[in-house]
Order: C-alpha cells, then sequence, then structure tokens
C-alpha cells in the first residue's frame, strides 16, 4: 500500500474518532495532547543517524566532483527567492481579500521562545561536536559536524578510504532504519489528526476565524496548484509538474497534522529518492537545507496574520513602507527559523509584533487560538517547496532516475 494512502487512512480515523469523542473531557485531551507529543518524537527518532551518515558521503562525493558550492549557492537562491515569492502572494492575497476583523480580547500571555538569533549561532559550534547529536531540534549543528566530517574525507581520498566504505554502508543502513519509521508515522497520525481537530473544534467555536483560515488555506492551494506546478514547468522544461505534488502528498499530510518540520524530513527524504528518484547526493544535502533555511510558509503565514493583526486593531490600513519592511523581515525571520521544527511560524509572527511596536507588541495574542493552524499551514508550505524545490535542482543536475507513476512508494 502508498505510504500516503497509509497516512490518509491514519487522518480519517483520527477524525471520525475525534468527531465521537467528548469535547470537554479535560483527561481525554491530556492523553491525546500527551499521544501527538509522543508520535512527534517518534517521527524524529531515525532522523540524525541517516541524516549524519547521509550528508557526510553526500559532501564528500560533491567535493570530489567540485559540485558542492555551486549545489549550496543554487539551493540557497530558491530558497530566498521561493520566501520572498510566498511573502508577495500572501500580501497580495491578503490585501485583496481583506478578511473580517478579529476581536479583540484580552488572552493571557504564555511562555513563548525567542527566536534568538546569537543563541542560534553559538549553538552551530557546540564545547564538542558530538554534542550535535544531543539536540533533537536543531539539525544545523549536526550538518555542520557532518559537513567537517565529509569535506576532511575529501582531503586525503587514500587515508580516508575505510571511513568512507563505513560512513556509506552506515547510511545506507541508517536509511532503511527511517523507512521503517516512516511507514509506521501512519499510525502515529491518528493521534495526531485527533489532537488537531480538537484544536481545530476549539478555534471554530470562537465564530471569528473563519475567514483567516480560509485565507491560509487559499494561499496554500494557489501555491500547490498554480504557482509552484508553474515554476517547475519553466524550470525543468516539458515534464508534468502534478508528478512532484503527487509524491509529495504524504509529506504534505505529515506536515500539516504534526506542523514539525523534523518529523517530516524522513518523509521528504524517502520520497524524494524512492518516488521522484533524486540521486541521494543531492537530496542528502538540499532537504535539510530546505528544512532549515527554507520556511517560505512560515514567511507567507506571518505576513498574512500581522495584516489581520493590524486590522483587527484600526482601520487606517498600513503604509507602502511598512509593507516593505513586513516583506524583509517576514524573509530574514524566516531564515532563523532553524530551532523551531515547531510553532516557528507563531514565534516569528510574535517577534514581528515586538520588532514593529507601536502598542502591537502583544498583537499575536489574538490570535492564539489559531497558531496550531498558522503553523499547520507554514509547515505543509515548507514541506511542498523542499520537494518541488529539491527536484528543480536535480533536474536541472542531471540527477533524477526517471520513475513511473506506478512505482511511486
Amino acid at each position: 500500500m502508498k505510504i500516503w494512502i497509509k497516512y490518509l487512512a491514519g487522518v480519517i480515523i483520527g477524525l471520525a474518532f475525534a468527531l465521537a469523542a467528548p469535547n470537554q473531557n479535560a483527561t481525554f485531551a491530556e492523553v491525546t495532547a500527551y499521544l501527538s507529543e509522543l508520535a512527534v518524537q517518534f517521527g524524529r527518532y531515525s532522523l540524525f543517524p541517516a541524516l549524519f551518515f547521509g550528508f557526510t558521503v553526500a559532501v564528500y562525493e560533491l567535493r570530489e566532483s567540485k559540485a558542492l558550492f555551486r549545489l549550496g549557492a543554487v539551493t540557497s537562491a530558491v530558497i530566498i527567492i521561493t520566501s520572498i515569492l510566498a511573502v508577495v502572494i500572501g500580501l497580495m492575497t491578503v490585501l485583496i481579500r481583506n478578511p473580517s476583523r478579529i476581536p479583540i480580547f484580552v488572552e493571557g500571555a504564555s511562555e513563548i521562545g525567542k527566536i534568538g538569533i546569537g543563541e542560534s549561532l553559538r549553538q552551530l559550534f557546540p564545547s564538542s561536536a558530538f554534542e550535535a547529536f544531543v539536540n533533537g531540534a536543531f539539525i544545523l549543528p549536526l550538518c555542520v559536524f557532518a559537513g567537517f566530517a565529509g569535506a576532511g574525507c575529501a582531503v586525503d581520498k587514500n587515508a580516508s578510504k575505510a571511513a568512507i566504505t563505513l560512513f556509506d554502508s552506515l547510511a545506507r543502513v541508517s536509511y532503511a532504519v527511517m523507512s521503517f519509521f516512516v511507514d509506521i508515522i501512519s499510525i502515529g497520525l491518528i493521534a495526531l489528526s485527533v489532537n488537531w481537530t480538537m484544536q481545530y473544534k476549539a478555534m471554530l467555536s470562537s465564530k471569528v476565524f473563519t475567514d483567516f483560515m480560509l485565507l491560509l488555506a487559499f494561499d496554500f492551494l494557489f501555491l500547490a496548484a498554480i504557482v509552484y506546478p508553474a515554476l517547475l514547468r519553466l524550470v525543468c522544461g516539458k515534464i508534468n509538474p502534478y508528478r512532484v505534488l503527487y509524491a509529495s502528498l504524504a509529506s504534505v499530510v505529515a506536515a500539516f497534522f504534526s506542523g514539525d518540520s523534523n518529523m517530516t524530513l524522513p518523509v521528504l527524504i524517502r520520497h524524494s529518492n524512492e518516488s521522484l528518484g533524486v540521486r541521494r547526493r543531492v537530496s542528502s544535502v538540499t532537504m535539510p537545507m530546505f528544512s532549515i533555511f527554507g520556511r517560505p510558509g512560515a514567511a507567507l503565514t506571518v505576513t498574512v496574520s500581522f495584516i489581520v493583526i493590524l486590522k483587527s486593531y484600526s482601520s487606517l490600513g498600513i503604509a507602502f513602507s511598512d509593507m516593505l519592511w513586513l516583506i524583509a523581515v517576514a524573509v530574514v525571520l524566516s531564515f532563523f527559523l532553524g530551532r523551531f521544527p515547531s510553532g516557528g511560524a507563531y514565534v516569528a509572527l510574535a517577534t514581528v509584533c515586538a520588532l514593529y511596536g507601536r502598542g502591537f507588541e502583544a498583537g499575536y495574542l489574538i490570535l492564539k487560538p489559531a497558531a496550531f493552524f498558522i503553523c499547520s499551514i507554514a509547515c505543509a508550505i515548507d514541506a511542498l517547496t523542499a520537494a518541488m524545490g529539491t527536484f528543480a535542482i536535480a533536474k536541472r543536475w542531471d540527477s533524477v532516475n526517471h520513475r513511473d507513476l506506478r512505482f511511486f512508494i
């Protein structure tokens, strides 16, 4: 059975269970939240070994062919372009659609993480390189360590021959283990969809977020069905871009209901290799880069959310200079969300409100009931961007082995 069908079955079972479950039972809500968190941790469990060994071998092979820096530069360019494009689309749709204002109510401030650019940079080089394996949320230090390991092996090929053979074997074993966990995530999606549905029902009960929710959903569908396929056709020539969209279904479902980029990354890596036929020397580098830095979904949702907050507080509108400021800040902040595999979009929104000031420092609180939905849409867009961006880069790199649709996993 194809993975996306397994995931969809898990979601349907979870939705049916959530609709039949009691709404106000606190114990049930606590158990569901616990099982949902457990499912996310289960999905992340196999990522680090596969990521480390695969990234090391990929860096070694790319350095050997003198393509490492070129691949990194192209991937960075794609991340920047898609982030700017997503923000502009989000800004245009929210200005055109002009969703209804959200009533301002008193909402208690809760502890929310800070982007902490300085802290992110500090964690890149911990006291010991092996500490990169300890932080299960921030994968960039692990990629840095793996990058140095791969580059070191490329310096003296004779001395590192045994090490590369071992790393390549461990990469294949780790990938096999990761593949097993990717299959089993379908069970965890039952708990994730139950927890998501309960939050969704609570959000709908207030009856003030409908326009906002529909606008974010429209932005996602517009990007998925029109913008990204058009860009893929433009970049890759005469291909069917909806094959890539089909191969991304399982990743988008996992991203939407978990809201977690680290849980989604194994699904993305497996589908890029086994469905789209992207060679691992490319996907092992581009996929982590997209997961860490490529957060156009967060940039888009932050832009839309902030405009909705401004319009909820005031009917004066937003000046053109403020629009340019918002575009720049939303794009830049999206590059520093690597420490937040989940909830990053809401953290970025709180940061934008704080930077804007003028009495809007706590404006993000009026969207607190919809924070989970903001992060779901953001993560789904990020997953779709990673899949399509990786395929486009690999296609231009001539690193794609064609797979018939019937062989997609």
